[in-house]
């Protein structure tokens, strides 16, 4: 195989450190690692989920990105634990988030090792291994694999869209400019000459072009064998319907209504019928499982937490933004709240924790009864909830004269009040999202799975894409299988007569929250986007800092990275990086897209 090497754009940075730019492409490299075998090709799998799940692009920092900007949630303290709070909550797009750099970092890298992979199993006209193609080998791995780095590929294009682009336009003109788009590795400097920026619409027809090959050539179910013959081994990786809800949700963002039901019935159709996926668990089980080989019912698609026999050992990989987004710390010990103050077993309430559910969207879902008139008393549709039960605790503020201002773990206020200095000021009542570091066995906390994708969403998704259809006994019909797992004593709230928009986003809020898809939601259905609570404002409800956003949203995207706008001569800059870049690669000082960037 030849020598590939990974050159994009980016590699500018490293042009302007040379003497002289004519011999830069003439620098001998060393040989990349050979791909040679289904075993080896892995690696590069291995390194694309690496950076969706663990790197800067993973480990929670998606869902509270999602989350904190979409206005469901409330401050409860002053900062966010380093990961830019105030500037997510209150939208302030124009601000440059340190944290997002690493967005598009690792989401380049992905594409480019995507990318590697992809040319090479075109090159080699589909067997880059030379494996009979009737056997295990080609049939359960390799085809398996390729369709997975197209799977990668499209996954990290829609992250790049989702944070650095305004949302797409409903119908409307997708001809900005937006981000770089390769769907071919770079082998050249004429490859580097020749890669461009894609528009709206093109990055997301290549989006979908992946997903639907991912979808046509990924199994139901992997089948191990040989090398990977592991239990477990599945676990945090996408298969056919990994892809086909993935692929449902960029169709339903996108406005194209028909084409994203139609994937949200080939996946119930299929849940329904192989009984692979269900709702016939408690809600509090899809996240409270750490072992790789334990799979919740209803997750399709989830974050592994940990290895093999769940006890990840290097201790900085953990869901880290759910400490500050979530109820829990990262060495919470078991799923079931308890503090025993003897063995230090037990919940570790989150100290660094800012968020909790705003109370606007405790008054829209009927959990709270008015806590903008002082009322902060919960409903009896929230008691008997199982989702409120079991994924949302509630904390009162701490007693008055605590000393030193702390609750000790052991002390039975530890679970009921808030219990940590930091949160000494909170004087009323808030509710919090308790999803993360749940794990049921030992090692508990850090190493617990997440579900990105589960069969409750589909199912809402459908539900408003019923109504919006004007069907809406099939709306409220799938409205009450989400409803009826978690209020079993008050089956089929929903009819034909009370279901709306309305209704369907306060079940998506408590379904939801925390779990990376409520400002998809919002886009997609081009509601207005609600703006989040702070406590220095509230309860003047009506005077918060952010105001609601409506389609089509063509402020909602942060800029791409200074870097990237100054060593990429794609993007129009004018300083010295940009013309010494500019020179290097053989183009005019000047030279700039006659086209306005999104």
């Amino acid at each position: 195989m030849k020598s590939i090497f990974i050159k994009n754009l980016i590699l500018a940075v490293l042009i302007v450190s040379f003497s002289s730019c004519e011999d830069f492409f003439e620098i001998p490299r060393p040989q990349e690692t050979q791909w040679t075998t289904t075993a080896t090709y892995e690696q590069g799998l291995n390194t694309c989920y690496l950076g969706i799940q663990w790197r800067d692009m993973g480990r929670g920092f998606p869902q509270f990105y999602d989350d904190v900007t979409a206005g469901t949630l409330r401050k409860t303290t002053s900062g966010a634990a380093g990961m830019n709070g105030d500037e997510l909550l209150f939208r302030k797009f124009g601000d440059v988030l340190g944290q997002l750099n690493g967005y598009w970092t690792w989401s380049y890298r992905v594409i480019t090792m995507a990318n590697l992979a992809i040319d090479l199993d075109k090159n080699s006209e589909g067997n880059a291994f030379n494996l009979d193609m009737n056997g295990t080998d080609y049939q359960h791995n390799y085809l398996r694999q390729v369709a997975e780095f197209h799977f990668c590929r499209a996954y990290c294009y829609y992250i790049l869209m989702k944070i650095y682009v305004a949302p797409y336009v409903h119908n409307g003109d997708n001809s900005v400019l937006t981000v770089p788009l390769k769907n071919t590795a770079a082998y050249s400097k004429d490859d580097i000459l020749s890669e461009k920026i894609g528009t709206r619409e093109e990055v997301y027809q290549q989006i979908i072009s992946d997903l639907k090959y991912a979808k046509d050539h990924l199994p139901d179910k992997f089948t191990l064998n040989g090398w990977n013959n592991v239990s477990g081994y599945e676990a945090g990786r996408a298969n056919k319907w990994t892809a086909c809800a993935m692929l449902g949700k960029v169709y339903f963002l996108m406005g194209k209504y028909s084409e994203a039901k139609a994937e949200f019935d080939d996946l119930i159709n299929y849940a329904v019928n192989s009984g692979a996926y269900s709702l016939t668990e408690a809600p509090k089980e899809a996240f409270n499982k750490e072992k790789a080989g334990v799979f919740p019912k209803e997750s399709i698609w989830e974050f592994n937490g940990g290895n093999l026999q769940g006890a990840y050992e290097q201790r900085n990989n953990y869901w880290y933004a759910g400490m500050t987004l979530g109820f829990r710390f990262r060495d919470s010990n078991g799923d079931d709240l308890e503090s025993n103050p003897t063995t230090g077993l037990g919940t570790v309430v989150s100290q660094w924790n800012s968020f909790a559910i705003s109370y606007s969207s405790l008054i829209e879902m009927g959990w709270m009864v008015d806590p903008k008139g002082g009322d902060y008393s919960l409903t009896d549709e929230a008691k008997s909830d199982l989702r409120f039960q079991q994924v949302y605790p509630m904390l009162l503020p701490m007693p008055a004269g605590t000393p030193g201002n702390t609750i000790a773990k052991g002390d039975p206020m530890y679970l009921t009040h808030e219990s940590h200095s930091g949160h000494s000021l909170i004087t009323t009542p808030h509710v919090y999202i308790d999803k993360y570091f749940r794990g049921a066995e030992a090692p508990y906390g850090r190493h617990s799975k997440f579900p990105l994708i589960r069969l409750a969403d589909i199912y809402l998704l459908r539900a408003w894409l019923n109504w919006k259809n004007n069907a809406l006994q099939a709306a409220a019909d799938d409205l009450n299988i989400v409803w009826n797992r978690s209020n079993p004593t008050n089956p089929n709230k929903y009819t034909s007569s009370n279901v709306n928009h309305q209704s369907i986003w306060v079940e998506y809020m408590k379904e939801l929250i925390g779990e990376g898809w409520t400002s998809d939601f919002i886009k997609a259905t081009q509601m207005d986007a609600p703006c989040g609570d702070d406590p220095n404002d509230f309860p003047a409800l009506n005077q918060t800092r952010t105001p609601p956003l409506k389609p089509p949203y063509s402020e909602w995207k942060w800029p791409i990275p200074p870097t990237e706008q100054s060593l990429n001569p794609l993007y129009q800059r004018g300083d010295e990086v940009r013309k010494t870049s500019h020179r290097c690669l053989g183009l005019p000082e000047g030279w700039v897209f006659s086209r306005q960037f999104d």
